[in-house]
């Protein structure tokens, strides 16, 4: 007689890593703002914004996105994904409009890289390459704001912040070079956790052209985004030096990646109010730029849902999908990346 195995139980879910809670935070972050705010001049910044700048964020907010999609795409290109730019366009979009509905870019993030898998059997590959595409935006990040930290020393800024300009970069550049190889070396020889990182992730750690390409439209991405700022900022016409942006939006992008709110919602309005009041601005001015910022955000993510539901992932033939996971478990055929 064969016993039948009991499906394993689901692990509980901690309060604070649900939807609910991470979307209460949001509005309570949001409620507390507002609370605190003018509502009768904040109504009046948001009503005479220019149209023209915040629409010309709307679209630079845009096509950052696709830039970031490229960079994406240079990042998969060595590990063997050949796909056409347009399924990378297609998964990428589909992965911002997700995002509407998880904290962070979570749900985005698994939804790109399982559509980039495909039923080739690659998920731990692709997988990789949405890690890789965001640790190294996070790198870039933190050189742009160090550099703009450095650079501007005349501005009112926490020391901490002044500190880890001088800290992290070298520290994440280094972490990205050298950390994850040093990780696996607690792992056999054999250990498919160690190939994956010694061999089929080795243009991450030794391609130096990927490394300085992708980290350059990385770079482009970035600066588009801290533009787009700019641009709501002149909507609102708010009387704050360009270059300062470069110093306070990448410090607030980094603390928006946080999973405890939705797309970053409460924290960016907060962190705006943070920094903009060394300019005498009212928290009105600030809460106004907070909240376009964050609508441009989710107006962007019902684009790509868009552009997802007119978005048609290739699908193999029968007769390919079903030799697929024969070869892939063929001895002769080597099958690495795969679950």
């Amino acid at each position: 007689m064969v016993g039948v195995q009991n499906e394993p139980e689901s692990k509980p879910q901690h309060w604070w890593s649900s939807r609910w809670f991470k979307m209460g935070l949001s509005v309570a972050l949001l409620s507390l703002l507002l609370w605190k705010t003018d509502l009768r001049d904040l109504s009046r910044a948001v009503s005479r914004a220019h149209p023209f700048w915040v629409i010309t964020a709307l679209l630079g907010y845009f096509a950052s996105m696709v830039v970031s999609s490229i960079r994406w795409t240079m990042l998969a290109r060595p590990l063997g994904f050949d796909e056409p730019y347009s399924h990378f366009f297609g998964a990428y979009f589909a992965g911002v409009y997700m995002n509407l509905f998880a904290p962070s870019t979570v749900a985005g993030d698994i939804g790109r890289a399982l559509y980039l898998a495909g039923p080739q059997r690659r998920k731990t590959l692709a997988f990789t390459t949405v890690i890789a595409d965001r640790g190294l935006g996070l790198v870039v990040l933190t050189w742009i704001a160090a550099a703009a930290i450095l650079t501007q020393p005349g501005y009112r800024i926490p020391l901490l912040l002044y500190y880890a300009a001088w800290i992290v970069p070298p520290g994440t550049l280094l972490s990205w070079l050298y950390l994850p190889r040093l990780l696996v070396r607690v792992f056999p020889p054999q250990n498919r956790w160690r190939h994956l990182v010694e061999r089929d992730l080795a243009p991450y750690w030794t391609d130096y052209r990927v490394l300085l390409e992708t980290s350059a439209v990385a770079g482009m991405f970035h600066v588009m985004q801290v533009l787009t700022q700019v641009c709501l900022a002149w909507a609102l016409d708010l009387k704050v030096p360009w270059p300062f942006f470069f110093v306070f939006v990448p410090v607030v992008n980094i603390a928006g990646m946080l999973p405890i709110t939705f797309s970053g919602i409460g924290i960016r309005e907060f962190g705006y109010v943070f920094f903009l009041r060394q300019f005498g601005l009212g928290r009105h001015a600030a809460v106004a730029l907070g909240l376009l910022s964050s609508s441009v955000v989710l107006m962007t993510g019902l684009a790509g849902g868009v552009i997802f539901l007119l978005w048609k992932p290739p699908v193999p033939p029968a007769s390919e999908a079903s030799v697929l996971p024969a070869v892939a478990d063929a001895p002769q055929r080597r099958t690495v990346g795969t679950d």
